[in-house]
């Protein structure tokens, strides 16, 4: 009997120290299994930063490569809309005129004639165009403040020319100055004359003679018939 307890109380023993062997297979599963999903997600949160990174980088040098085609295409002062450099301008191109007032914030269209000097011009012969206008406005452009003017879009069929004024920034719209020995008032543009004024210089004083030398700038009517009443006194 005594032989039979001893057995059971090993097999008992047997049981419980495989168990227990159990028990730790177990644990150390589990351990490894959430070390193993710890380092999955890791992993998987690292993967996921790289290929956001990846889109990013991809996204931004799209956009700065579209950004520089943007601006190739636009130019300095003007866009070029369906320009092919064959292109020439005819009697039958219509001829639209864009103006902008940027004082008062109006814009305003209107179509014309394709002036003569323009006709059988190209692309880059229109700008050449523009910016010699720039450079020999007239004084009626000058006094309405013309600032710029190019091409918004050019083809054999269309012309867009855009106008932008600002009368806030003529700084001044007469001129004075002796010519001859006589006051002669010029629009400010110093190369339209509005006046012959008939006044000899040798009747002002040595001040105003030396000033109108040099040039004299006037702000507006008021201050010009001003200036010339005094001068007659």
């Amino acid at each position: 009997m005594k032989g039979v307890v001893f057995y059971m109380s090993k097999v008992v023993k047997n049981i419980w120290l495989a168990c227990g062997f159990l028990v730790i297979v177990a644990l150390s599963e589990v351990v490894c299994y959430k070390a193993a999903v710890n380092k999955f997600e890791k992993m998987a949160q690292k993967s996921e930063t790289n290929i956001t990174d990846k889109i990013k980088i991809y996204t931004d040098e799209k956009i700065e490569k579209e950004c520089e085609k943007a601006l190739e295409n636009n130019g300095s002062d003007s866009v070029a809309a369906g320009t092919n450099s064959s292109d020439t301008l005819s009697v039958q191109t219509i001829y639209q005129v864009e103006k902008y007032d940027a004082a008062k914030d109006i814009s305003s269209a209107e179509y014309r004639n394709l002036p003569e000097k323009l006709v059988g011009l190209n692309r880059k012969q229109v700008d050449e165009y523009c910016h010699n206008y720039m450079n020999n406005m007239s004084a009626d452009e000058f006094l309405a403040g013309l600032q710029s003017m190019g091409v918004v879009s050019f083809s054999s069929d269309r012309l867009v020319i855009k106008k932008i004024y600002d009368a806030t920034k003529i700084k001044y719209k007469y001129y004075l100055i002796a010519i001859d020995g006589e006051v002669v008032v010029y629009y400010g543009d110093k190369k339209t004359i509005f006046d012959y004024t008939g006044i000899k210089t040798s009747k002002l004083s040595k001040k105003e003679q030396n000033a109108l030398k040099k040039g004299v700038e006037v702000k507006n009517e008021d201050e010009l018939y001003g200036i010339l009443e005094n001068y007659s006194s």
